[in-house]
């Protein structure tokens, strides 16, 4: 399965059915009430943006198109999981090899002269063990 096969499926999964139109964003999924989405922005990061009753926030800032797409799926598979009243599947710690730390505003996550920019400490804390991991490793730790 590729990995708009993965994301698609799993926006499905999360209660995201209809996708948003081409030029909303790169990619994203919506439903009645809420839009989760990434976006390239004029400085070149890429943005996971979650819109509530036409309110848009910021999760997350990230490097590459990659990058984004990991902490969406990550955000899918939670919402999922925590529908199906399972576990969260993920660590309540930091991946070793990965730094985690609050610069006020957000949690910036850095590893391999890589960074992220993050909302939410517990989104960040679930991100650093997806940094560099195929949709496909992501989507089968997410079902298990």
């Amino acid at each position: 399965m590729d990995d708009d096969s993965i994301l698609e499926m799993w926006a499905q999964r999360a209660g995201f059915p209809s996708p948003l139109r081409p030029g909303d964003a790169t990619r994203g999924w919506w439903n009645p009430e809420t839009a989760l989405a990434v976006r390239r922005t004029a400085d070149s990061t890429w943005h996971v943006d979650i819109e509530n009753r036409g309110s848009r926030t910021t999760e997350a800032v990230l490097e590459t198109e990659e990058d984004a797409n990991r902490f969406l799926l990550t955000r899918f598979g939670v919402l999922w999981r925590l529908g199906q009243g399972l576990q969260d599947c993920f660590p309540v710690v930091a991946d070793p090899g990965v730094v985690v730390s609050d610069e006020g505003s957000v949690y910036s996550v850095r590893w391999n002269g890589r960074s992220a920019a993050i909302a939410a400490e517990r989104q960040a804390i679930r991100y650093s063990h997806v940094v560099d991991e195929p949709l496909s490793r992501i989507s089968a730790r997410l079902m298990g």
